[in-house]
């Protein structure tokens, strides 16, 4: 859109909004905005002699001079006693039937043929903003393909979305669309859009002739599946949340989503949870659009769908849709949260002194936090009259409170999980981060709020407080929360980063010109786990593995191939008589994953087990031939060079002399025994697993003489096992490193008889936790379940006497308190201290 809305006239009549009379299915509304507030300068001539018509940016309706009533079944405005055409106008009335009905959705899907244009908006000539006509272009262009895989839009906050859904609303003539957001907020936020179509009709994109949609809000569950069948068929657009879809019954959702022939899904980023999904998979045959700034999802889970268009931040800051920003960390040892906000404060004073009317929000994680903190707000900025907002308000205090914030009636407020994602308050320019969050997507979703930019109004740039009283495990937040970062370079790097990463696995996803329909793709997680072939070919057969498992026996029929990423994929039956008896009219059925990666460059061929075992020499000579040659001994050693901090969890290790002891196993402060013993020459390792750092981040790698090469993490996609394939391909085709330099690498536990001198740093788990059940072992912490080898260990730090403590944490704010010392063994691989 334009950077500011078309302006109108200095004087004339200013018309007040006319609405269709309101209709209840239930307890949910169907609304009509028949005349959108606007102002009339003067009065034209109508289509019949004598007849006469106000208009505007908005549409035309019949008018009359008062002595000259129209009649009582029509809207009409009534003008000041001898108007006729070209006559100004100060005054007028809208004269309306006793019950005003709305419009039906057919006859205002007709009036959207050929009502959009597509001009961009320039200085002097409003239109389509850069972002929202390259989107509106590339759905509109995707859709001529008839493909059905979701479409994934990528804007950054401030760019206008929503404008970009009410354009596509037009142009394509939805004839009804169901548009899915996250909360009740911005459910009424997006509708009250649709209702109006925002800003688009009073900036000329689209014709006066366009009626406003009907649109529907669902906020309670239909239980007569009768009437949400009428209830949809009555709207153009239905918007609502998950949760309020979850209530409906089986018959009453089904009767609402039936009737609808698009989706839209707002802030993406959820679709991933189950709510969301079970209802886009219900459009698997009709057009989805999925919009978010933020095409990613720290669990890992897949937005799924086509990435179609991503506009970049860097584009959007040059352009001046997000604002620039100043971050400051706050590092103090007494009270963070009284400096934090004092800084905060004293910015926001600063900037209403240089005529900004910018809002203060403090971020904190609870309630009881937020509680705690508003008397120091009140304290430093009573004048500013600070306010706690959360999610335990009652809908008329949480009513209140925005009201309270729209009028600047106060300038601070104490946040909690309030004012989210999505929520259009440009105002909002300063923010004091008491608790911050952990992970990336919902931090830059919160600087969102403060980056976004308006020309209605007098706002100046963002600024940010943040308290720096952890260390950042993700190594982009420790970027962005270095204490001399530039946000405004860093913020595009890394939003950069991560979009075109999510960018490449759609592409690889697109790749499979060959997909089963019996499994979705993104639902593939392969343990990172292979076995290496060098081949002496640079062709391979992807279909051989047709033939080699037989046709009967493969649950995925045609196979998944991607010939230019050179993967392929399928999932095998495997029959096998029961462990628990000799019974032959019983059989075991389970199915298996097969994954292979041919780098056809570099001739090394990868395979992928879902059991984990074997080495699979036959299965390689039917997809390269023979002349193959497997990974084996020391060399498949090279995949642990260059980790830091590497630790041996567990160590296997043969002895050619002793037959009676030919095999054992080292763990734990064992493992150091193990390494003397082969440097001494009386024993070799047969399989070394360890854990250190990689590019900053924890890693676990394994490897074994027989050629199997394993981590204990899962991959969250095909591409992510593939990518590792390269890495573990690298390593291995380096001939400069040994065996003496992995083993000189590890950093070899010491056991501890009694606690150190010395302050503790860092904490990791015992060696049991990476033994091969260590995938199987969950904590729970209130809710919440995790596992173990997804958690981290932090210091605690303020005992000095007795066992060392530390807290379990995974996510935002989710921790308990362990000893990590009750035992001598648990500290062998649990401690690093410095004197």
């Amino acid at each position: 859109m334009a950077d500011a809305k078309q302006k109108l006239p200095a004087s004339g009549w200013a018309a007040p909004p006319v609405w269709a009379r309101i209709e209840m299915f239930g307890r949910n509304e169907v609304r009509q905005l028949l005349v959108p507030a606007t102002t009339f300068s003067v009065a034209h001539a109508g289509a019949e002699p004598g007849a006469l018509e106000v208009r505007s940016s908005v549409g035309s309706w019949p008018a009359a001079p008062v002595d000259r009533a129209l009649g009582t079944d029509l809207l009409w405005a009534e003008l000041p006693l001898g108007a006729a055409d070209g006559s100004p106008l100060r005054r007028g009335t809208w004269k309306r039937p006793s019950v005003l009905l709305r419009t039906s959705a057919a006859d205002v899907v007709e009036s959207y043929r050929d009502a959009l244009s597509f001009a961009e908006s320039e200085p002097g000539a409003p239109g389509l903003r850069t972002p929202q006509l390259g989107a509106v272009h590339a759905v509109l262009g995707y859709w001529t393909t008839k493909a059905t895989t979701p479409a994934t839009v990528v804007m950054p906050t401030g760019t206008g979305k929503t404008e970009t859904m009410l354009a596509l609303l037009v142009a394509a003539r939805i004839p009804r669309l169901l548009v899915l957001v996250p909360s009740d907020s911005l459910r009424q936020q997006i509708a009250t859009k649709f209702e109006t179509l925002g800003v688009l009709q009073e900036l000329g994109v689209v014709a006066p002739t366009a009626l406003r949609p009907v649109v529907g809000r669902i906020e309670h569950g239909f239980t007569n599946p009768d009437l949400a069948a009428t209830f949809a068929a009555a709207c153009n657009v239905i918007v609502t949340t998950p949760s309020a879809l979850s209530k409906c019954t089986s018959e009453s959702l089904s009767a609402v989503v039936d009737a609808c022939t698009h989706l839209f899904v707002d802030e993406a980023h959820h679709v991933a949870a189950s709510t969301w999904s079970a209802i886009r998979e219900r459009f698997s045959e009709r057009p989805v659009v999925q919009f978010t700034a933020t095409p990613f999802r720290e669990d890992g889970k897949h937005l799924q769908g086509r990435s179609i268009y991503t506009f970049p931040l860097r584009e959007a800051q040059a352009q001046h849709y997000f604002s620039p920003i100043t971050y400051e960390a706050v590092i103090a040892f007494d009270d963070v949260d009284v400096q934090v906000a004092h800084r905060a404060v004293s910015r926001l004073r600063r900037d209403l002194t240089e005529g900004y009317d910018h809002i203060l929000m403090a971020r904190v994680d609870n309630v009881k936090r937020a509680k705690e903190l508003l008397p120091t707000y009140q304290s430093i900025a009573g004048d500013l009259r600070p306010l706690v907002i959360n999610s335990t308000l009652s809908k008329r205090e949480q009513k209140a409170a925005l009201a309270d914030l729209a009028t600047r009636r106060c300038r601070v407020v104490v946040c909690v999980n309030m004012l989210g994602e999505g929520f259009d308050l440009p105002a909002l320019k300063v923010a004091a981060v008491h608790d911050s969050r952990k992970s990336l997507g919902v931090t830059l979703q919160f600087i969102g709020r403060f980056t976004r930019t308006s020309a209605n109004g007098s706002y100046g740039p963002a600024s940010m407080f943040v308290a720096r009283t952890d260390v950042e495990v993700d190594t982009r937040l420790r970027q962005l929360y270095a204490e001399d970062a530039d946000w405004n370079a860093l913020l595009h790097d890394v939003t950069s980063a991560v979009v075109d990463q999510q960018q490449e696995i759609s592409d690889f996803e697109a790749g499979f010109n060959s997909v089963p329909e019996e499994i979705t793709l993104r639902n593939l997680l392969p343990k990172l786990s292979t076995v290496v072939y060098r081949t002496p070919t640079s062709d391979w057969d992807p279909m051989a593995l047709v033939d080699f498992f037989g046709e009967a026996n493969l649950l995925t029929n045609p196979i998944g191939i991607n010939a230019e990423a050179g993967v392929a994929w399928c999932v095998v039956e495997q029959r096998s008589t029961v462990r628990w008896g000799d019974l032959r009219t019983i059989e075991e059925v389970g199915f298996e994953l097969y994954v292979v990666y041919f780098d056809r460059f570099r001739r090394l061929l990868y395979i992928n087990h879902s059991a984990n075992d074997g080495v699979f020499e036959d299965l390689t000579a039917a997809l390269v031939g023979t002349g193959a040659t497997r990974f084996t001994g020391q060399t498949v050693y090279r995949v642990m060079a260059g980790i830091d901090r590497l630790v041996p969890t567990n160590v296997g290790v043969i002895d050619a002399r002793d037959r009676f002891r030919r095999f054992s196993m080292h763990v734990g402060a064992d493992v150091t025994a193990s390494f003397s013993q082969a440097e001494a020459g009386t024993k070799s390792q047969t399989n070394i697993s360890g854990g250190g750092y990689r590019n900053g981040k924890h890693v676990t790698i394994s490897a074994s003489l027989k050629g199997r090469i394993w981590s204990h993490a899962t991959a969250h996609s095909l591409k992510h096992w593939r990518d590792w394939c390269d890495d573990v391909g690298t390593h291995l085709l380096d001939d400069t490193i040994t065996i003496d330099q992995i083993i000189g690498q590890f950093i070899l536990p010491e056991l501890l008889k009694s606690r150190p001198e010395g302050v503790l740093l860092g904490v990791e788990w015992p060696w049991k936790l990476y033994l091969h059940t260590a995938e199987y072992t969950r904590l729970q912490l209130g809710a919440s379940i995790h596992p173990a080898t997804r958690t981290d260990l932090l210091p605690d730090t303020s005992v000095t006497t007795g066992p060392f403590r530390s807290r379990c944490t995974r996510g935002r704010g989710q921790s308990g308190t362990r000893r990590t010392s009750k035992t001598a063994a648990s500290c062998t691989h649990a401690v690093t201290t410095t004197r």
